[in-house]
């Protein structure tokens, strides 16, 4: 932590944001996933087809869409549970803190997924990827840009380097 040192330690901090967030979806997933246990327990698992289905008045927001071969899709976990508990197991069987693990148990269940775009027409774009329940809400797209989203030397502790882990719920 070499930013700034003068600005640990300087006691509470007051709370500089409105005490509600507001998001407001931008469209839908349609997976054809109707219930938890239908959706692949990973990304890693799932290389079947799905749509983002954006609602009308942000179809413009597309334009150009297609010059991206991956997207990144936020969405909400609607059936996640949001009880405020900090801890996770991970694949492994081993504990964490709940920002330190995957989970979609969390206190904003907020969900990305870098998926590959198919197809573009008006406000629907076709992807592959996509592991979570037909009806979930998306909260933004952005491009995937391998110049600034891939980080190569990134690693985490419990999946040894260069291996597929097979991840659970």
């Amino acid at each position: 932590m070499s930013r700034s040192p003068n600005l640990i330690g300087r006691g509470p901090m007051t709370n500089p944001s409105p005490p509600c967030i507001q998001l407001d979806p931008i469209g839908y997933l349609r997976t054809g996933f109707e219930t938890l246990a239908e959706c692949p327990a990973s990304l890693m698992g799932n290389d079947g087809t799905s749509y983002i289905e954006l609602l009308p008045h942000y179809a413009a927001g597309l334009h150009n869409i297609h010059l991206a071969s991956h997207l990144i899709v936020f969405y909400w976990l609607h059936l996640s549970n949001r009880k405020p508990h900090l801890d996770a197991t991970g694949c492994n069987g081993s504990k964490r803190g709940v920002f330190a693990s995957r989970t979609p148990n969390r206190p904003n269940p907020i969900a990305m997924s870098v998926t590959r775009l198919i197809a573009h027409d008006q406000n629907i774009l076709q992807v592959e990827g996509l592991d979570c329940i037909d009806g979930t809400a998306v909260i933004d797209i952005k491009p995937y840009v391998p110049q600034l989203d891939h980080i190569p030397d990134a690693t985490i502790g419990w999946i040894p380097p260069h291996s597929e882990p097979a991840l659970n719920r």
